[in-house]
């Protein structure tokens, strides 16, 4: 019951050169089914463990380029404790494991990305890197460079991961599973909040073991010192650049106390600018913005010696424009750079195909070059750091003198995000946040009037950068406040880390200039369901139970609202602790709920109905849980009228309504909003449950018909928000039907519901590939009357191959399904004359149910017990492997004979199963030890026997279970 509040089987593998797809893979040496649905998710490379070569007239043209980490100019210094961390992950057990490295722009995140990399090839691993789609960067086909190796473990290097959609990286880590070997996904990321908290929580829940490494700065790195890195660079750099007197060029007078140097890139930054200064007989700059702005100048240089030389038709400033717009949005398809071109508005007469080979001379693409087929322009300045600063720089008021401002990159960012949104509009944002963080008039100029003016462009960026946004200390509240207007108000998989981040830093300041108890109590419960929305169900009890406290007093101060605020907070925390699995102490705080909420509608009738019927709802969910059925059903009953009422009230064209808890509820009106309509509907599933339990089972499936008339008008209208609801309400009603021997409308309701279940997987597996397992495995249940026996075979093992991949995922939550569904096919093989089949599904339920029993307690052994002696039955029913069954009965029977003898229905099974073991014996030949075994079981009935007794054991048994026939 619940709470108020792809072609996944196809196997993914990882081929260098190759995009993946949804479920398909498209790479040029394979077949690919191109799907008109398909979007592509992220590109397959191998990493690039060689550095490329670099021309020395281009490095003294524009000395930028040697910051590049993809040539790895500068001998790699230090980290010795965190590639120590590194290589004991990577080593690890976990047959798939993922790790975060993080740290600020600029801090050496990629360079030790990359030697782990090549210290890990070296080692015997092989080494690729994914790009998601949205870099621009995924080529129509590619050729292959490689293929998996089976014995070769693999390590997959996500760079940039805050900017992937939480989705997709769920995705890929899956995909890591669906590898079948050893894989270590190793992630690479500035931020580390909630965005990466929320990933974490998704990943346990398929058992991905996840870790971060926090990149410290230099002074916390006691292997290398500033004064020691700025002279191993100062000496790379000097090489590079034909600088013999590399000795007389020292380091910056704040290299030791200014915080920028802390950062790696930072003091490469400053070494090099030192060492071209004194190439070209300059003072070196001093302070970090002016290192910047000196190598920003350089590249200034260069596009005025590239125009005065007639070698490119675009003039210095329309240059730097270019390069502005590529640093916004990095690397581009052809096409979509036209695009943006249009958009932000090159102050050049240049045709934008001029424009774009123009830019391409200085900052090629990465491979190919510009043009070059599946090539990409606009290649943006590396490193990231250097980018933002010429994004700051090209600002006014950055406060740096001798660097000129240009008025057209003021409103640049507006002109770029205008009308329809671009592709490139996350990596837009996140670049704009990233620069704003550290330079505050980008803040105050650009970034705060754009989301002042647009704020739904804050939802736009996704989760990683809203966290990321919500994280900078001076940005006004009013700019955060205006984007929460615009968040949805449930869950959403990509805005839930956002979401939370936001509002933990709005509540923050919010709770700082309240002093109503009430403000303050609503306050923390909306900060709680937004935590528990993000899976950060530990912070979200926290919340909640903060909240509950406020009101609780202002309850027993006898407060206008405290009472019911009290009552409304006390079922919100009963949702948080079931989550948390304390589901006694949810039932408690929820059973508060409900007597507090009815107490005040007998004292103000109407006023509260809503609430109550989410806390009766909820409540019901609770006894459920705990096994009470009976007051359960009660319970819905009640949540299901009140909710007819709402729905009756919220539809003005109706005047009245069917009485009875299970009438129509169509005659709610198909005009009733959506928010009464939807809860009637989960309200009136739940009572189809309760009903059904009770044995009542013509109202159960006209609750359950009922349920699904709602969710397909609902979903009609709205299909994102209403198809799960439909799907589980069709699931609901066709096990209803199938109880009253409505066989083939049960058939058809079960097809509908794996129809649309499939839709919804296809999208989101991780969000819907279990309710898919549960609709099929619904599904051959309602096939196995109507003897349609081949595809009931088919649908199960559909099942048990989804709930197999779902197990190696996350075990522990997963395993008893498969065993159920394994169980389910071995049934339907047999029945199908499938019997060979039959006995391999059995023989793998059984190794599960034994580590059960095993680890669990007299449950799990009645589970067990009772699967053996279907087993036994089957192969007794079939004349062959007698022994075997003599083996798997005496086990089912050992399992019982403890159980059965206290009260309960594991009496009866003992029955069964000593007669199934009495039979075995009579067909072996062995008839007095079976007329001992029947003895005794009547002996126990009749209380004989002592509580130590046992079954007395047979000698006929031969060999271990092992499932052949």
């Amino acid at each position: 019951m619940g709470r108020a509040g792809a072609d996944v089987t196809a196997h993914r593998q990882w081929i260098e050169g190759a995009t993946i797809h949804g479920s398909v893979i498209q790479a040029r040496e394979i077949r690919a089914v191109h799907l008109g649905a398909e979007r592509a998710l992220y590109a397959v490379e191998s990493f690039p463990l060689t550095r490329p070569a670099i021309s020395d007239t281009w490095v003294r043209q524009q000395p930028a380029r040697l910051l590049d980490a993809r040539y790895a100019l500068v001998d790699f210094t230090g980290r010795h404790d965190e590639l120590a961390r590194l290589a004991a992950w990577r080593d690890g057990p976990d047959q798939v494991s993922a790790l975060l490295v993080h740290g600020p722009g600029g801090q050496g995140k990629s360079r030790i990305a990359a030697q782990f990399a090549r210290s890990s090839h070296t080692g015997g691993w092989r080494v690729l890197q994914a790009r998601h789609a949205t870099a621009g960067l995924l080529p129509p086909s590619v050729p292959i460079t490689g293929r998996a190796d089976g014995g070769t473990g693999v390590l997959m290097v996500v760079d940039y991961a805050e900017r992937w959609p939480t989705a997709d990286l769920i995705e890929l880590l899956l995909d890591a599973v669906r590898q079948g070997g050893r894989v270590r996904v190793l992630l690479v990321a500035r931020p580390r909040g909630t965005w990466w908290q929320h990933l974490a929580h998704r990943l346990g829940d398929f058992d991905i073991p996840v870790s971060d490494l926090a990149l410290p700065g230099l002074s916390d790195d006691a292997g290398v010192s500033p004064q020691t890195l700025f002279r191993t660079a100062r000496d790379c750099f000097a090489q590079a650049l034909g600088v013999a007197d590399a000795h007389a060029v020292g380091p910056p007078d704040g290299l030791s106390a200014d915080p920028e140097y802390r950062q790696v890139l930072a003091v490469h930054m400053a070494a090099l600018a030192a060492v071209d200064a004194h190439r070209r007989g300059r003072a070196a700059p001093d302070g970090a913005a002016a290192v910047s702005a000196y190598l920003l100048a350089r590249e200034r240089a260069h596009w005025e010696t590239l125009h005065a030389n007639k070698r490119v038709l675009i003039t210095p400033d329309a240059f730097g424009q270019v390069v502005y717009t590529a640093a916004m949005t990095s690397a581009l398809s052809h096409r979509e750079a036209l695009g943006v071109l249009a958009r932000i508005g090159v102050g050049s007469s240049e045709h934008a195909d001029q424009i774009l080979k123009d830019h391409a001379l200085s900052y090629p693409a990465e491979e190919g070059g510009a043009g070059g087929t599946g090539g990409t322009v606009l290649e943006p300045l590396y490193p990231d750091r250097l980018a933002e600063d010429f994004l700051a720089l090209s600002v006014a008021g950055h406060g740096i003198d001798g660097y000129a401002p240009d008025p057209w990159a003021s409103d640049a960012p507006r002109r770029l995000l205008d009308g329809e949104l671009p592709p490139c509009l996350r990596r837009v944002l996140a670049t704009l946040v990233a620069t704003a963080a550290r330079w505050p008039h980008v803040r105050s100029a650009q970034l705060r009037p754009l989301l002042l003016e647009r704020p739904e462009l804050g939802v736009a960026a996704g989760g990683a950068t809203l966290a990321a946004l919500s994280e900078i200390a001076d940005l006004d509240p009013d700019v955060l406040e205006a984007i929460e207007a615009h968040l949805p108000d449930g869950s959403h998989t990509d805005l839930n880390s956002g979401a939370a981040a936001l509002a933990q830093r709005l509540v923050g300041h919010r709770l700082a200039r309240t002093h109503d108890p009430e403000d303050q109590a609503r306050l923390l419960n909306a900060l709680a369901q937004r935590q528990s929305h993000a899976g950060l169900h530990d912070q979200a009890l926290k919340s909640g139970q903060r909240a509950m406290e406020i009101r609780r007093s202002m309850s027993a101060a006898h407060t206008d609202i405290g009472e019911p605020s009290f009552a409304v907070v006390l079922c919100d925390v009963g949702v948080y602790l079931a989550k948390d699995g304390q589901f006694a102490d949810a039932l408690a705080a929820t059973d508060q709920a409900v007597r507090l909420l009815r107490g005040l509608r007998d004292e103000q009738p109407g006023r509260h109905d809503d609430a109550l019927a989410v806390a009766l709802s909820n409540y019901a969910a609770d006894l459920a849980t705990e096994g009470h059925w009976a007051e359960a059903l009660d319970t819905v009953q009640e949540a299901v009228e009140i909710r007819r009422r709402l729905a009756v009230a919220a539809d003005r064209s109706t005047s009245a309504v069917a009485d009875g808890p299970t009438a129509s509820a169509v005659a709610a009106g198909p005009t009733a909003s959506a928010a009464q309509r939807a809860p009637l509907a989960a309200a009136l599933a739940n009572l189809a449950i309760c009903l059904s339990r009770a044995g009542r089972r013509e109202e159960a499936c006209a609750a359950a018909e009922d349920a699904v008339a709602i969710q397909r008008d609902l979903a009609r209208t709205n299909p994102h928000t209403h198809e799960p609801a439909l799907a589980s309400a069709l699931v609901n009603l066709s096990r209803r039907l199938t109880h009253v021997s409505r066989h083939t409308h049960a058939r058809e309701a079960a097809h509908e519901a794996v129809a649309v279940l499939r839709r919804l997987a296809h999208v989101n597996p991780a969000a819907y590939e279990e309710d898919l397992a549960v609709a099929l495995l619904n599904l051959g249940a309602c096939l196995a009357p109507l003897n349609h026996r081949a595809e009931t075979c088919r649908v199960l093992e559909e099942t048990a191959a989804i709930r197999r991949r779902l197990a190696a995922r996350n075990p522990r939550q997963y395993e008893p399904a498969l065993a159920a569904s394994l169980e389910s096919l071995g049934l339907a093989s047999f029945r199908a004359g499938r019997h060979n089949r039959a006995f391999v599904a059995w023989s793998e339920a059984i190794e599960l149910r034994g580590r059960f029993a095993a680890a669990g307690g007299e449950r799990e052994q009645a589970d067990l017990a009772g699967l053996l002696c279907t087993v036994a039955w089957m192969h007794l029913a079939q004349g062959r492997e007698l022994p075997r069954a003599l083996k798997v009965i005496e086990e089912a029977v050992e399992l019982l004979w403890p159980l059965a003898r206290k009260p309960g229905p594991l009496g009866a099974r003992l029955v069964e199963a000593v007669d199934i073991h009495a039979r075995v014996l009579t067909a072996l030949d062995h008839p007095a030890e079976a007329a001992e075994v029947r003895r005794r079981l009547m002996r126990f009935q009749r209380g004989d026997l002592d509580h130590g007794g046992g079954p007395a054991a047979t000698t006929h048994g031969v060999g271990d279970w092992n499932g052949s026939s």
